[in-house]
């Protein structure tokens, strides 16, 4: 683990949608926004050009890239990213770009000048693995040529000041290019941080029965990457959120503790339910005391906490990715002020101290947790997800006073059983 991820609070923009201008220029004007959230990494949504040939929507997805090594013009220039680089760095902020080398646009540099590098069907002509996306092409990431040309993308990258790189899609991609990729960044850059988009297991078994390889966490976890997804469990979440039934919440706690014992003890996930893949919160919940309370959850476990621009304004609606959808930065000063206290609590209690965070089994239609410290100390968190008080019993819940971090009142925990509707931080006092 690089030191200091598994407290680090990671941003995710969408640089189109962003501002009303939509460009980097405007974004380096809102730095400061971030810097007051006490953002760590601003991991950029892909700033390369967009195919034309089927291309989505009005403006096209910003993952069906055609040429990896330009800067999309709709989002400035070089000069321009280059100073946002510079304005990010000045922050003490990492900047993180999004990594597309599953696929390219249907029009891209790679199709026109290097077919050979393509993912060809079995009658030979270009094609993806899946079949159902209609704006691009798969890459053949096995080519050793490809891989080499890969590798350089992410040097030229690096050499601009690049500190990271999220991987789309990256259960997908041949094992050899990032075992490439590590070994280049060990020797000129081995600091850079490496975001794995893990396959949810579904889409992963699927991916096989096709007859193609999908990388597991553990592999990718092998050949370098410091945090994952932590899809490998959010599908039964996302799947409670929709249908409210407790048997799928049941179901995730149980991946959730089986979630980091399947991974090496340095291996991290990150933790947030949205992105720019999955609806808002409240699309969900159609509830700011239920959104309260999953945003809260999140901060408790292992793991860096993920941002997707809009949940600190309280955002209710996903952004269109193929369209102009510009966030709204009105604030609620009051859900604001919660979730700068989630970062702070998450800089202050998640560092090199905690030794272990546990999702307990409890039968309710609740999530809790036990972080335990290296002192012997331990704290607990609590969050009921129906929106209504809940009575929620845990061996682990020991009798005494406790202080929650969040009101700043003092809660008795007495038979084990505590009663409550609010996100709870417990510590013993």
């Amino acid at each position: 683990m690089k030191k200091d991820l598994n407290n680090c609070i990671i941003y995710q923009v969408y640089v189109r949608n962003f501002t009303k201008e939509g460009t980097f220029n405007a974004l380096k004007e809102k730095l400061n926004h971030l810097n007051e959230l006490n953002v760590d990494i601003l991991y950029l949504l892909p700033i390369s050009p967009i195919g034309i040939e089927g291309r989505k929507g009005d403006l096209g997805s910003p993952y069906s890239i055609s040429d990896y090594t330009k800067i999309n013009p709709e989002l400035g220039t070089l000069d321009d990213f280059k100073e946002l680089i510079k304005a990010t760095h000045d922050l003490n902020i990492k900047i993180m770009i999004d990594i597309v080398f599953n696929h390219t646009s249907r029009d891209s540099y790679i199709l026109k000048n290097h077919p050979e590098w393509m993912y060809h069907n079995k009658d030979g002509n270009f094609a993806n693995k899946v079949g159902d996306w209609t704006d691009v092409f798969d890459l053949d990431t096995s080519n050793k040529e490809l891989i080499q040309y890969l590798v350089n993308v992410i040097e030229y990258y690096c050499s601009l000041g690049v500190d990271g790189f999220r991987f789309d899609v990256a259960s997908y991609i041949d094992k050899h290019l990032f075992i490439a990729i590590k070994k280049m960044l060990n020797k000129k850059y081995p600091k850079t941080i490496l975001l794995a988009e893990s396959a949810f297991p579904n889409y992963a078994t699927y991916f096989r029965s096709l007859g193609f390889n999908a990388l597991s966490d553990s592999e990718l976890t092998f050949y370098g990457f410091d945090i994952l997804y932590q899809y490998s469990s959010a599908t039964n979440m996302y799947k409670y959120l929709e249908t409210k039934d407790i048997r799928y919440l049941n179901m995730y706690k149980a991946a959730l503790r089986l979630e980091d014992i399947l991974l090496p003890n340095n291996a991290l996930r990150i933790r947030g339910l949205e992105n720019h893949d999955q609806k808002r919160i409240y699309e969900y919940t159609q509830n700011f005391k239920i959104m309260r309370n999953l945003a809260a959850y999140q901060v408790f476990m292992k793991g860096p906490m993920f941002i997707y621009n809009g949940l600190e304004t309280k955002a209710d609606h996903l952004e269109n990715l193929f369209s102009k959808d510009t966030m709204s930065f009105e604030i609620d000063e009051e859900w604001a002020a919660f979730i700068n206290k989630l970062i702070k609590y998450k800089k202050e209690k998640f560092n090199k101290t905690i030794t272990i965070s546990n999702c307990l089994d409890i039968p309710e239609n609740a999530l809790a947790f036990k972080t335990t410290y290296k002192n012997g100390k331990y704290a607990l968190g609590i969050f009921p997800l129906s929106g209504n008080e809940e009575t929620i019993i845990h061996k682990d819940f020991t009798d005494g006073a406790y202080f929650d971090y969040l009101s700043k009142k003092e809660y008795i925990i007495k038979d084990n059983k505590i009663i409550t509707s609010e996100p709870l931080f417990l510590h013993l006092k």
